[in-house]
Formats: C-alpha cells, sequence, structure tokens
C-alpha cells in the first residue's frame, strides 16, 4: 500500500512537470518571436511540430508502456523532454528551436500512455474519474508553473540571460529531478525487480499484435465518437495556447497576464477534479449516458462562454477582473471531458 501510494505522487509529480513544459512556450511566445523576428504563424508551428512528433512517436509509446516497467519509461521520457528543453534554452536559431521541441514531444509521447496507465491499474470504474482528475488537478498546477513562472520572468534577466531562456533551464532542471525521483521510488506492479519483462515474441509479431488489437478499438462506435470529438475540440483548446501572447498584445502587462492565465489554469485543475467525481456520480445513475451527458454540456458551454471572451469583452487592459472572471468560469466547466469520459471510456 506504502508503495502505490508513494508510485502514485510520483506519476502525479511526473504529470505536473509533463504539464509545466507543455505550457512554458505558450508563455513566452512574444519573447521569443522578438529574439528570433518571427511572426505568431510561425511560433504556432513550433507547437504543430512538436505535435506531429507526439503523435508519431506513441505507438511507440504504447509499445514500451506494454512491455517494460512503466516506472522506467516514465522517467526516461522525463529525461529526454528535460534535455530538450535545455536545448531549446540554449537554441540561436529558429531552426534549432524548432527540433528542439521536435525532440520534445518524443519524450511527452513517451510518458503520457505509461501515466495514464499506471493510473487506470489502480482503480476501478467507481472512482477512475477522481483518479484522473487528481491528475488532471495535479497537471493543471504544472501548467501554473510553467505558465506563470515563464510569463512573469520573460521580461527579466540575469547576468545577461534573457528571461525566457532561464524559464526552460529552471523547467529543464527541475524535469530532471522529478526523472530521477520516480526512477528511484516508483514502483510498477507488472514487476517485482528491476528487470524489464522480456517480450515473448519478436518485436514486429508484437507489432502486428498491436495493429490488429488496434483496428479492434477502432472500429468500436463509441471510440470513433471520442476521436471526432477530440479532434474538434483539441482546436480551441490549442488556440488557448496564445492567450498569454493576446492579452499583452492587447495591453495587459506581464504580471495581468501571469495572473490571468494562473487563474485560468487552477479553474480547469479544479473543474478537471470536479468532472471526475461528477463522472463517477452519473456513471453509477446511468451506465450507460451519465459520462456522455457530463462531457456535452461540459463542451457545449466552451461556445457562448469563448464568445464572451473574444466578442463580448472589449479589448482594453482595464477588464481585467471581467476577463479573469469569463477566464474562470470558463476552465472551470470546460475541463470535464478528460477525467469525467474520455480516460473512462473503454
Amino acid at each position: 500500500m506504502r508503495s502505490e501510494k508513494l508510485t502514485l505522487i510520483m506519476v502525479n509529480l511526473a504529470g505536473i512537470m509533463e504539464r509545466a513544459d507543455e505550457s512554458l512556450l505558450p508563455g513566452v511566445y512574444k519573447e521569443v518571436g522578438q529574439a528570433f523576428d518571427i511572426d505568431p504563424t510561425s511560433l504556432g508551428s513550433l507547437t504543430l511540430f512538436r505535435s506531429m512528433v507526439q503523435s508519431a512517436c506513441y505507438p511507440l509509446a504504447a509499445y514500451l508502456a506494454l512491455h517494460y516497467n512503466r516506472a522506467h519509461v516514465i522517467a526516461l521520457g522525463a529525461f529526454l523532454w528535460a534535455t530538450a528543453t535545455f536545448l531549446v534554452a540554449f537554441s540561436s536559431s529558429f531552426l534549432q528551436v524548432a527540433i528542439s521541441r521536435g525532440l520534445n514531444g518524443i519524450g511527452l509521447a513517451i510518458v503520457i500512455p505509461a501515466i495514464q496507465s499506471l493510473i487506470a491499474d489502480s482503480t476501478d470504474d467507481s472512482n477512475r474519474g477522481v483518479a484522473f482528475g487528481w491528475l488532471q488537478f495535479t497537471g493543471g498546477l504544472g501548467s501554473i508553473i510553467g505558465g506563470f513562472v515563464s510569463v512573469l520572468i520573460a521580461s527579466t534577466s540575469f547576468m545577461g540571460i534573457p528571461g525566457w531562456r532561464i524559464a526552460f533551464h529552471l523547467v529543464g532542471l527541475i524535469s530532471v529531478v522529478v526523472g530521477i525521483l520516480v526512477r528511484l521510488f516508483a514502483h510498477d506492479p507488472r514487476f517485482s525487480d528491476d528487470k524489464p519483462r522480456i517480450p515473448p515474441q519478436s518485436f514486429w509479431s508484437e507489432t502486428k499484435n498491436m495493429y490488429a488489437e488496434a483496428k479492434t478499438v477502432i472500429n468500436i462506435p463509441s471510440f470513433q465518437i471520442i476521436v471526432a470529438q477530440g479532434i474538434s475540440g483539441s482546436f480551441p483548446w490549442s488556440a488557448l495556447s496564445f492567450a498569454p501572447m493576446w492579452l499583452e498584445l492587447i495591453g495587459f502587462s506581464h504580471k495581468t497576464t501571469a495572473l490571468l492565465w494562473t487563474t485560468f489554469a487552477v479553474a480547469t485543475s479544479i473543474g478537471g477534479l470536479c468532472g471526475g467525481k461528477l463522472g463517477d456520480t452519473l456513471a453509477k445513475h446511468f451506465p450507460d449516458s451519465g459520462r456522455i451527458i457530463l462531457s456535452q454540456i461540459s463542451a457545449g458551454s466552451a461556445i457562448p462562454l469563448a464568445a464572451i471572451l473574444l466578442l463580448a469583452i472589449p479589448d482594453n487592459p482595464s477588464t481585467a477582473f471581467t476577463h479573469g472572471l469569463v477566464f474562470f468560469i470558463m476552465g472551470l466547466i470546460i475541463s470535464w471531458n478528460g477525467s469525467a469520459t474520455n480516460k473512462n471510456c473503454s
């Protein structure tokens, strides 16, 4: 029992730093754009490139999570994304930043399936939503760390080093520490010792089996709907990565922008935890539809809330309180899907 609790703590620490690393670059878009003389389109391509590499590496990540000690896989991913984060801090050209972000996607891809499968193995349908809600909550803390710190120190410098580079150094260093802690203290219940389990078949045979299993899963109608909604639903979340730069361009200071973005991150963290609990509760009373209904409410509410944020509120730095209020309400409601439904329907 003590080993399980310690493992969950380590896994959530890794989740914190994974989200911190993801939110780091969007928090310093403006400064990176000025440093390399690139426009918002090019800045967006950095996230696109990282996401493409990350998506391409998910089959490898699934294979590693299935056949090897998942605690060790998480530690490996942490070391990889930390290395890529350091490389971004040392980059002297846009191309170097792009390559480093691509490498960053490899580390993030390796970690995510291992983290989620460890959480799933330690829960059942009655409390799985809460477990994933806590993972989303702690991940939100990572977004706060990455977003708040990067925005806050982006305009500063230390010994001639720009603040945005210092932010990448800090997150990279902490990620290395977390990777070491996970490697030393996290435990995968499938393994009784530190030796990786040898696949019973050849790599090619295992790959074919994984492909066959993937085809079976893809043919499930519920899974197809979840994927379709996930594709369309990822667009606004990707667009939100430009929110710090947007707030600064319409006149908000770095401190106010950091506060507003932190407000949104706190709200999404609380919303994920509440969504997981609500999903578990509704699933008990409505096993076939409870989680789905909750997600429909969450996804549908994003449209009017986004309209209020972008169209109804004036683009004026004097409206900081109103922006913060809408950001908080939006984050609290639109963040239910993952913990309540997507990670529980199988």
